[in-house]
């Protein structure tokens, strides 16, 4: 009987055709949306494996209930929206696509250290407002990114990206904070959380979500930095106490923040970061390049052929 394959939402074609072309039926949701909690989990009833987005919610209950699936494959380097250890105990295999968005998720966190620390809200505000009349020499000021201290907390491979990136352009002083790392080549120096927070003009954030992780950034943290630092996250949301990085902003605790994710996901129109001057919030677009999402589609797509095959997956969170 041919295996049939889940996609959650629609995605390029790339890894589509390769799934079709491994001999797999291929249903993708027609859904300008994402499925409910309820809809995903009865849907997933019909079919063997699984390409699941970030904001699918794979918990116990959706596992047991779906103990049938051989494997799942999530459209994201995280995979924190999924019970690994249920799935690991029902030999429902778990995969992600990492190392392929690196580039596209450094080039955001640098495009929102520039956006932030440059003040391109005001600045683009005033000449779509009309209220640029003329040149000003005190107005628009920011703060240059050339021979500053960027600390980077968790130096993986898109913050290893980021720390290449702002060293090669800008001859910035890189520090980290890290419990390992597995490549220095740009000589970093390991330092303690405390002060690097402390001592940072820029502060990007490249964790992943975990108890760990969670709020490590919040009302203490926001007290001890610079007057003129730049918070970039990129990694997820809930790393940051949302509430006081509203509070920080709106005091002038920092100078700016640069956000491509939030807590929640859509963030609430209402929400006061959109009125903030000095806070910059995208729609989480870190992998929103064709070239990476291209990538993400084949590897996707391959950690399904392997797993509905029998064999390892080509990128596995859990492996056998």
């Amino acid at each position: 009987m041919q295996k049939k394959v889940f996609i959650t939402q629609s995605i390029l074609s790339d890894g589509i055709e390769l799934l079709q072309t491994a001999g797999f039926e291929v249903v993708i949701e027609e859904q300008n949306r994402p499925l409910s909690y309820e809809e995903l989990k009865e849907k997933s009833q019909k079919f063997d494996a699984l390409i699941t987005m970030l904001g699918d919610r794979i918990d116990e209950g959706f596992l047991r209930y779906n103990s049938h699936l051989k494997v799942i494959s999530n459209y994201a380097v995280g995979f924190n929206n999924i019970d690994v250890q249920t799935a690991s105990a029902l030999n429902i295999e778990i995969g992600n696509t990492p190392d392929v968005l690196t580039e596209a998720t450094a080039e955001i966190a640098l495009g929102l250290m520039i956006a932030a620390s440059r003040n391109f809200h005001s600045a683009a505000s005033s000449a779509v407002n009309g209220q640029w009349k003329h040149w000003h020499p005190t107005e628009h000021l920011g703060h240059a990114l050339g021979k500053k201290t960027l600390g980077i907390v968790g130096l993986g491979r898109i913050g290893l990206q980021l720390a290449t990136l702002c060293r090669h352009a800008f001859n910035m002083k890189i520090i980290y904070f890290n419990r390992s790392l597995k490549n220095n080549s740009i000589n970093a120096t390991k330092v303690e959380l405390p002060e690097l927070l402390a001592t940072s003009d820029f502060i990007s954030l490249h964790v992943p979500l975990n108890r760990s992780t969670h709020h490590i950034i919040g009302k203490a943290e926001f007290a001890s930095m610079k007057r003129n630092a730049v918070l970039v996250n990129t990694s997820r949301g809930e790393i940051i106490n949302q509430t006081e990085l509203i509070n920080a902003l709106k005091e002038n605790l920092i100078f700016a923040a640069g956000l491509d994710v939030t807590d929640p996901e859509p963030l609430p129109i209402d929400n006061e970061l959109f009125q903030l001057k000095n806070a910059y919030v995208l729609p989480h677009i870190g992998s929103a390049t064709f070239e990476a999402r291209r990538a993400m589609s084949i590897l996707a797509a391959k950690n399904i052929i392997a797993g509905l095959e029998g064999k390892e997956l080509v990128s596995w969170v859990n492996r056998r």
